[in-house]
């Protein structure tokens, strides 16, 4: 340290520099490896994929004119062909979810076809489903938890339709269920604080 004017001694800004440098090296590093290495760190949306999302927020618009929705009122739009579940806010997007949907594709047709139905729909009730088993005929007998902690029942023609979570979160993105929605738990929980009894659900291919 260097004696000052008054008599004490001032640190070296050397170190400080030094810090400084290290930082931002380090920080450069860590982006470029993240940008090439990591998967999706240096992807853009593709024009089909940037295509799709206009195409959702066009149908959302029309959607919500042809419903009265409010614009603070929540509400689901479920594009099966990409396994995907909007939640908005009148016309404004306010998060996507992956899905799982039922193991058939097509519309319902019958109960027990195993297809998810296609159509608008409303939510009719909400129920803690978080001590409700199924047995899958797997062999591992009834599971406890295969709905999550929610069960996002619909009103539909069919019964037992609804959005629900899942004990394999692994089976996100497939075709497997019985008919129901599935998102991971986390996503769940998001879905129940914001939509409410008389929710609007719209479903499309």
């Amino acid at each position: 340290m260097r004696r000052g004017y008054y008599g004490y001694r001032r640190r070296s800004i050397l170190p400080r520099i030094l810090t400084i440098v290290l930082v931002v090296l380090i920080g450069s590093a860590g982006y470029f490896a993240w940008k090439h290495f990591f998967p999706g760190g240096n992807m853009k949306p593709s024009k089909e994929e940037t295509r799709k999302v206009q195409e959702e927020d066009l149908r959302a618009i029309q959607i919500v004119s042809s419903n009265d929705i409010a614009s603070s009122d929540h509400w689901i739009l479920v594009d099966k062909s990409n396994f995907m579940l909007y939640l908005y806010q009148g016309e404004e997007r306010a998060g996507a979810y992956p899905i799982a949907l039922g193991a058939v594709s097509g519309d319902k047709k019958f109960p027990g076809d195993n297809r998810t139905p296609v159509g608008t729909f409303s939510v009719e009730s909400i129920e803690d489903s978080s001590y409700w088993v199924y047995d899958f005929n797997d062999g591992n007998g009834p599971i406890e938890g295969a709905y999550g902690p929610w069960f996002i029942r619909l009103k539909t023609p069919w019964e037992g339709i609804g959005i629900h979570g899942t004990h394999d979160p692994v089976s996100i993105g497939t075709m497997c269920t019985a008919g129901c929605l599935r998102v991971t738990n986390e996503d769940l929980l998001e879905l129940v604080d914001r939509i409410q009894v008389g929710g609007l659900v719209h479903i499309q291919e």
